[in-house]
């Protein structure tokens, strides 16, 4: 029977691993360097794909929140969903158990290494730096991260579909049609609540909290470095110390997690969750709206500065790209360089009036967005989308780009490519060979066709980063138009200014 939901991490052994994992944790007294080596590459790709992986869990909690809000309007109006909303609610439910399986087996890839003797201090040194305990504490993490996640992901969407009885027996059907089978949410409840599970997930987390000084800065977020395993233990420690569930479970016994429901919710939110539902405030809105704040530790530096916000209305044209930089969001911390989304600015209704494109057939859709001040394409987690810049302006960095050698002729190939890209879905494996996903940066290299765009090969696929964008100033291709730093605009040697953020 399918589990709806993962079984915590470091789970008992006798639980069955994938071939692969089983070999690298019952070959205990294979300490050669050929087996440690086969360790960290395996251990170094697990991450490189779990960055994906946690982009499409954060993206698939928002979708689910949006989705039972329109679930619960349905049934209040209707009393049923409808045929359409019950494809898309099987879908989700499937959509899940996929991502739960994959969180699941990077749960399961090292859950042992905290019990058995791959890294037994017989055979290898205990030094504070030796890259065996690093490796080893590394592993760890991963496993506890997708644990944890997968926890926040229950309490912030599984435990609120739960309470809602005509979707609770909607999940608990079984559907031939999209492979799920019945009582999906009663495994997932044994597992949550297991104190066995629980205790294990504690004992990672005493681990983790003991080593994890002995190599990252007490009380800091360092930044990113040429050292690809200390950005690896950077992110991980990242989305561990972020995660509701682990500020939960590393200071409470093993009541039921359940009972901790409103402890989690506070720890979620800014505010006091009992306080906001004495005032009436919907819970459901509270929790869509810390679900982004859960890897948002703040709100940007030009966020809500009206006088920036209409200064760069006035300057921006058609054609522009924006680069901006959000250092207070987890995963865009994560991202290679200094700047971490990019955009496409089209201009509004008579600038494209004046370029003849006003009426075309890709443009025409999205006129009535376009006369409200929607202006901005750009790919973010939940797609390709038509943005005001208020919505672009959460942040603290950020840059105008123009080419000024363009003709008109590239312009207008500019816009057009730019708008054949809304509605599309977000390329969470950031490979510009594919055409049907796309992610911000490949938003302007799939545009601006006349550029010849630097790009970097990795983990097998070819990407292009926002700072790929911005080297173009280099070579005098693209012009600085504005540059915001840290909050503060920068009035002088905009150019200069812009390379050495690259140095950084």
């Amino acid at each position: 029977m399918r589990k709806f939901f993962i079984l915590p991490a470091v789970l008992l052994l006798v639980l069955v691993l994938h071939n692969n994992v089983w070999a690298m944790c019952v070959n205990s007294e294979d300490y050669s360097k050929n087996a440690n080596a086969e360790r960290s590459k395996l251990l170094d790709a697990d991450i490189e794909s779990y960055y994906s992986l946690i982009e499409e869990s954060l993206h698939h909690r928002t979708v689910s929140l949006e989705l039972f809000e329109v679930f619960q309007k349905d049934l209040k109006q209707n009393h049923y969903l409808s045929a359409t909303n019950l494809n898309q609610f099987k879908q989700a439910i499937k959509t899940h158990l996929e991502l739960r399986d994959r969180l699941y087996s990077i749960v399961r890839a090292r859950e042992c290494w905290l019990t058995t003797s791959p890294f037994s201090l017989k055979k290898f040194t205990s030094k504070p730096n030796d890259s065996a305990q690093e490796m080893k504490l590394t592993g760890i993490m991963l496993s506890l991260s997708a644990a944890l996640n997968l926890y926040d992901n229950y309490l912030l969407i599984v435990a609120m579909f739960q309470e809602e009885n005509a979707l609770r027996r909607i999940i608990d059907e079984p559907d031939k049609g999209f492979g799920l089978s019945s009582n999906q949410l009663l495994d997932a409840g044994l597992a949550f609540n297991s104190v066995i599970n629980r205790e294990k997930v504690k004992y990672a987390i005493k681990y983790y909290q003991k080593r994890i000084d002995q190599y990252l800065p007490i009380g800091e977020v360092a930044p990113l470095t040429q050292d690809s395993k200390k950005n690896n233990l950077l992110y991980l420690e990242s989305l561990i110390e972020q995660s509701p569930s682990y500020h939960v479970l590393k200071t409470n016994s093993t009541l039921s997690f359940l009972q901790k429901k409103i402890q989690f919710y506070t720890i979620a939110s800014s505010d006091s969750l009992i306080k906001l539902e004495k005032e009436g405030v919907n819970l459901l809105s509270l929790v869509f709206g810390n679900t982004v704040g859960l890897v948002e530790t703040r709100k940007g530096k030009l966020y809500q500065k009206e006088s920036i916000h209409n200064d760069l209305l006035q300057n921006l044209q058609a054609g522009d790209i924006l680069l901006e930089k959000t250092p207070f969001r987890l995963t865009d911390q994560f991202i290679p360089g200094y700047w971490g989304h990019a955009a496409v600015w089209i201009g509004n209704e008579k600038e494209l009036k004046a370029l003849g494109l006003w009426d075309n057939p890709l443009v025409k859709p999205w006129q009535k967005k376009i006369r409200k001040g929607h202006s901005i394409v750009e790919a973010l987690r939940s797609g390709v989308e038509l943005d005001p810049l208020s919505h672009f302006m959460n942040i603290d960095d950020m840059v105008v780009l123009r080419d000024r050698q363009m003709s008109k002729e590239q312009l207008r190939e500019v816009i057009i490519n730019a708008f054949r890209q809304l509605g599309k879905s977000y390329d969470f494996n950031f490979d510009i060979s594919t055409s049907d996903r796309i992610v911000c940066s490949e938003l302007v290299y799939v545009t601006y066709l006349h550029i010849e765009w630097p790009t970097q090969r990795t983990m097998g696929r070819y990407t292009i980063s926002p700072d790929h964008i911005a080297e173009k100033v280099k070579g005098d291709t693209l012009s600085v138009i504005n540059l915001y730093l840290h909050g503060s605009e920068v009035e002088s040697n905009h150019n200069q200014m812009l390379i050495e953020t690259l140095l950084n």
